[in-house]
């Protein structure tokens, strides 16, 4: 298509082609640095979105190496905490054996009769005072108000039945061996003597032959 242009004072120009502009354009050094700059442009942005996609996977890696860190430590208290209570609960059932038996040896020395074993008794009651001041320090303490309270499987072991007595059924009737508590854990069970219901006598044999 030809056209042609005036000049302002009126004189008419000569004629020009849209696709020699064209082609001057694209020959200009201008247009064809502003055409590779562009092209720049876009790679450099291409290559910052390529690096953030790059810190985000590796603020997710971190982030999930510090979770599972974490978890690892927590695991690794749980086991400590838990081989620490068995080993101190090792330890103090042992030391509620010792105490056993001194007050066993207090309880013979009281029944006893005569005085040649005075200091020997006040000597046991001495040490297992000490020892029993040990327990409590360590927040061990002694299940108390069994005897006469109804039979619980979550403190007690049963030891003996007793069918002769005069409480009622499933009512403990003597601690043989001390329960005890370590903080809220149980530590050791209590050993008890529990009542049941009497026997009921057998049937005459007179009354069921008719």
């Amino acid at each position: 298509m030809w056209y042609t242009s005036e000049e302002p004072n009126g004189e008419q120009g000569k004629e020009q082609h849209p696709e020699e502009d064209v082609r001057v354009a694209v020959g200009n050094p201008e247009v064809q640095e502003n055409s590779e700059g562009g092209d720049a442009v876009k790679t450099l942005r291409a290559k910052v979105e390529e690096l953030e996609q790059e810190v985000a996977r590796l603020e997710s890696s971190v982030h999930e190496e510090q979770m599972m860190r974490i978890r690892d430590q927590a695991t690794l208290q749980r086991d400590k905490n838990s081989f620490e209570a068995r080993t101190k609960s090792a330890l103090f059932l042992d030391l509620l054996s010792v105490v056993d038996s001194f007050e066993q040896l207090v309880r013979h020395g009281e029944e006893a009769s005569g005085s040649d074993g005075g200091s020997l008794l006040a000597g046991a009651k001495a040490v297992l005072a000490q020892l029993n001041q040990f327990l409590t320090r360590n927040g061990i303490h002694r299940i108390e108000g069994l005897e006469g309270a109804p039979y619980d499987s979550g403190t007690c072991e049963i030891a003996h039945v007793v069918t002769d007595s005069d409480l009622p059924p499933n009512t403990v009737v003597h601690v043989l061996r001390e329960g005890y508590r370590l903080g809220d854990m149980l530590l050791r069970p209590a050993v008890v003597d529990v009542a049941s219901a009497p026997r009921s006598a057998a049937p005459d044999t007179a009354d069921v032959q008719e």
